[in-house]
């Protein structure tokens, strides 16, 4: 553990020395990053070294809402990201069935007939009902070696930041890499048709908001690295849980790397999906 925790501080100051002011990291870096690998069902997930980084947004940056204070967070170990939100057809073939849509999600599929978008991401889902899908998905998947799950809110924006501390991680207009508020075409669309963030995350900002693992709550209080919050994973209980990124049907100050909301864990909602993690077994 002491050798894994030297690792991340040595990286982070490596950082540190070639992140000027939020820009990309150098060559150095972009030559081995990011390192992408298949999964289950032709998913592909992204591998994401672990170190520290300022998680919220600083006072001023536009869009900011009072529930992002700075704060430090450490993310001890490496851990892998699915490098776009689940698709239809990838929850068709986890579970045998689409989601069945309500009238206020859109088109009812009938469970088992044809998929429309099959390669949008899955919406319409519970909290509640992706963590059946990932039950279904680790039972399958058992002998890969590897465990699924959400990402916590801290392993969400440490993977979205990229190694930058601007509102976006993605260099150029948000039209470029986002569908979202007026880039939006206000529908979901076709993952990956955007340009991707430094770890190769498509859609991180837009599309559809995302469901992570925390509870909704106030953040710790951090305010230097050596005062870091080590892997946190929200509060305990709570009554509302988080989804992160934005979506196609949010202003364009939601589709930020600190932008954060709280919905039920059992509403459903035609513009919330999700991203998986993997960790080894």
């Amino acid at each position: 553990m002491l050798a894994c925790n030297m690792k991340h501080l040595i990286l982070t100051i490596l950082l540190a020395s070639v992140l000027g002011c939020g820009e990309t990291p150098s060559s150095r870096l972009s030559e081995t990053l990011p390192y992408i690998s298949s999964g289950p069902h032709e998913m592909k997930f992204s591998l994401i070294p672990g170190g520290a980084f300022r998680m919220g947004s600083p006072e001023g940056e536009d869009g900011r809402s009072d529930d992002e204070a700075h704060h430090w967070v450490e993310i001890t170990e490496d851990y892998w990201i699915q490098t776009t939100e689940l698709m239809l057809e990838q929850w068709f073939k986890v579970m045998g069935r689409y989601p069945v849509y309500t009238a206020e999600c859109g088109i009812h599929t009938g469970g088992i007939g044809m998929a429309v978008e099959a390669n949008t991401p899955v919406r319409c889902v519970s909290w509640a009902s992706v963590r059946n899908f990932i039950d279904v998905l680790n039972h399958k998947s058992r002998a890969d070696g590897y465990v699924y799950r959400l990402p916590t809110e801290a392993e969400w924006e440490y993977a979205a930041r990229g190694y930058t501390e601007r509102s976006h991680s993605v260099e150029g207009p948000m039209k470029s890499f986002a569908w979202c508020g007026k880039s939006s075409r206000n529908s979901l669309e076709n993952v990956a048709e955007l340009k991707a963030n430094f770890f190769g995350l498509h859609d991180i900002y837009g599309n559809a908001w995302e469901w992570v693992s925390d509870w909704y709550g106030n953040y710790p209080e951090a305010n230097s690295y050596f005062s870091a919050v080590r892997d946190p994973m929200g509060p305990v209980t709570g009554k509302k849980r988080v989804v992160r990124g934005g979506s196609f049907s949010s202003e364009g100050y939601d589709c930020r790397s600190a932008a954060r909301h709280a919905i039920d864990p059992n509403e459903v909602y035609i513009n919330t999906g999700f991203r998986l993690v993997r960790t080894m077994r």
